[in-house]
């Protein structure tokens, strides 16, 4: 898996949004009822487009609840979900074809359903790797324990999720009803429900994890939430002024200190899929309205670079053929293979140049692919790289040094083979820039970078 992926692999628990909802089928539950429809037409990019949106009527929503919880706020709870669902369907413009079950727990419950998923979807003997290799990159601090930190940070930023092993959506009790604040995270949640049972996405997007390059399920992930984000700040828009002034204090008072203490990048990477996500289905909507969303769903973006310009997207520019690693280390175990992408490599770079430096340094990617090896504490890196010219991987290059100069313990550089050698410090790095192509390798062990180097002919 792509290491920053790991980071968002329980994306939707990041900034009080929802997991990626995957919804009941019709035969799950007999209670499962759906809207009544009308039909509206639109036009975007010189078309018009039949979309399918439910009228204001209620929804009965099926699910069970704690038993501390009152009955009568249960019950209120369930309506509110019912209108906010049907608000669901009007703002994305598509029918929830069965009925979300939503579970309702009491503060002691959620809580402690959220530390349980949160423990199960997170490993710690992997992240401890992940840590041990975003500290050789110069990222993390020596020694952080990363899987603290994200228990620390999922638990702070939940606000509901949707449990797709037991397909169910859960939410915390709201005995005062949902604030404004919660009814829009209940509605990005339920957007994703809905546009699931349409595209079916949660399936493809926990393959492109699996067995994808990581890049490519970053990329997909932001068309999700992008998707769900843009709806729910069209239901901001239309929500009361003295709502959105609630929504947004409550916003303010948000405690926010574990997200907050983090690196910045980290930050940035969290919400990659919510703020690059929304400017990127905002730009397709802007041509071809949200039926050009319903068709990216068909036909995804591929790439962060797809999403980081849109026009790269609409002519579906791949990657470039790039030749696989197949280098070893004796006695390492190979740890990780896949594609850091416009995206990661920004980030890699975002915090030892200036932001416009970074974000040109990383737009003339063409591809790239990297190996991750460990051993006991130790950690090692080869990546290959393709500009989509020799001046893009010259500017890359150029980035890369100061970021081992400035942020990795590597030492003084000195000329080898054509290119840079820094074996000095307690980190071993080889940077080399081969026409368009770079090939960098990262390792704790001065002998497995060595053995690296000498297998790729540098």
């Amino acid at each position: 898996m792509h290491r920053f992926q790991t980071l968002r692999f329980l994306a939707g628990l990041i900034l009080a949004l929802s997991l990626i909802a995957t919804a009941c089928s019709p035969e799950a539950d007999p209670t499962t009822t759906t809207s009544t429809l009308i039909t509206t037409t639109t036009t975007g990019s010189g078309q018009d487009t039949t979309t399918t949106v439910a009228p204001d009527v209620p929804i009965s929503v099926p699910g069970t609840a704690s038993e501390s919880i009152d009955p009568a706020v249960v019950e209120e709870m369930r309506d509110e979900l019912g209108e906010l669902m049907v608000e669901a369907e009007q703002v994305r413009g598509l029918p929830f074809i069965a009925t979300p079950t939503v579970v309702i727990l009491d503060d002691a419950e959620f809580t402690q359903r959220v530390s349980d998923l949160v423990a199960e979807d997170l490993d710690e003997e992997e992240l401890a790797i992940d840590s041990a290799f975003f500290s050789m990159l110069g990222m993390l601090d020596p020694g952080t324990d990363l899987y603290t930190l994200l228990i620390d940070l999922y638990a702070e930023q939940v606000a509901g999720f949707y449990d797709g092993d037991a397909e169910e959506m859960v939410v915390p009790a709201a005995p005062e009803g949902f604030t404004p604040l919660q009814r829009i995270t209940v509605l990005h949640e339920l957007v994703h429900a809905l546009t699931d049972q349409h595209f079916d996405f949660n399936e493809e997007y926990e393959v492109l994890i699996d067995d994808g390059t990581g890049d490519d399920a970053s990329a997909f992930q932001a068309l999700i939430e992008g998707d769900a984000t843009r709806s729910q700040f069209v239901y901001m828009q239309e929500m009361s002024p003295i709502e959105a002034v609630q929504a947004a204090t409550e916003l303010l008072s948000y405690d926010s200190s574990v997200l907050d203490s983090v690196p910045s990048w980290m930050q940035a990477d969290l919400t990659f899929p919510y703020d690059q996500g929304l400017v990127f289905v905002e730009a397709i909507v802007s041509t071809g309205g949200l039926a050009a969303v319903d068709e990216a769903y068909q036909s995804p973006p591929a790439t962060t670079e797809q999403i980081l310009d849109v026009a790269k997207y609409n002519r579906r520019e791949q990657p470039r053929e790039l030749p696989p690693l197949t280098v070893e280390i004796d006695g390492w175990e190979l740890y990780d293979e896949a594609t850091f992408g416009e995206w990661g490599l920004r980030l890699v770079i975002s915090e030892s140049v200036l932001p416009g430096e970074a974000t040109q340094a990383a737009a003339g990617w063409g591809n790239d692919t990297y190996r991750v090896f460990s051993r006991g504490e130790d950690v090692a890196m080869v990546l290959s790289y393709i500009g989509d010219s020799e001046r893009d991987a010259e500017e890359l290059a150029n980035a890369l040094i100061p970021h081992i100069r400035d942020s990795m313990d590597a030492g003084p550089a000195e000329e080898s083979a054509g290119g840079l050698l820094y074996r000095q410090g307690t980190v071993y790095v080889f940077i080399d820039r081969i026409d368009d192509g770079i090939y960098w390798i990262v390792s704790t062990d001065a002998a497995a970078g060595e053995s690296l180097r000498s297998q790729l002919g540098v």
